[in-house]
């Protein structure tokens, strides 16, 4: 548990409080981060942490009312499993990949990461875009 706990401890110096982290076993890792060495810098931050919804559904009810995203307050329509979901398109580079020279699958690879942060980040920009023209025209409808 050394490295979930050091990497929740930069988590936590670099965004501050009021982050909420989610992780496949999260229900089990709070007792972890509370007990740890990093236990009070948790509770000072006001840490909260959910199970993401594909892994909710593999725990019991009790566990899925209290970690399940959609029943945190501030998570939003995040569902936290945007790391499920690219691993799993980067599964198609084997087929493409596994007779190609060792440069040219590091290439390959590099290409398939380096669009699809391309391609998420002109979709953060998009939705952003979007998002300010809905608040626009709200706006500019509540003002007539």
């Amino acid at each position: 548990m050394k490295y979930p706990l050091a990497i929740v401890n930069c988590l936590m110096e670099f965004y501050g409080p009021n982050i909420c982290l989610g992780y496949d076993i999260m229900c089990a890792f709070i007792k972890t981060l509370t007990c740890s060495s990093i236990g009070k810098k948790v509770a000072a931050c006001c840490l909260k942490g959910v199970v993401p919804s594909f892994h909710g559904h593999a725990h019991n009810r009790s566990c899925q009312l209290c970690w399940h995203p959609l029943y945190r307050d501030g998570v939003g329509l995040e569902d936290f499993e945007e790391c499920e979901r690219t691993f799993g398109k980067s599964n198609e580079l084997s087929a493409v990949t596994q007779l190609t020279s060792p440069y040219h699958r590091v290439q390959h690879i590099d290409e398939h990461f380096r669009f699809h942060d391309e391609d998420k980040h002109a979709a953060s920009g998009m939705s952003s875009i979007n998002h300010q023209y809905l608040l626009d025209v709200r706006l500019s409808v509540s003002f007539r």
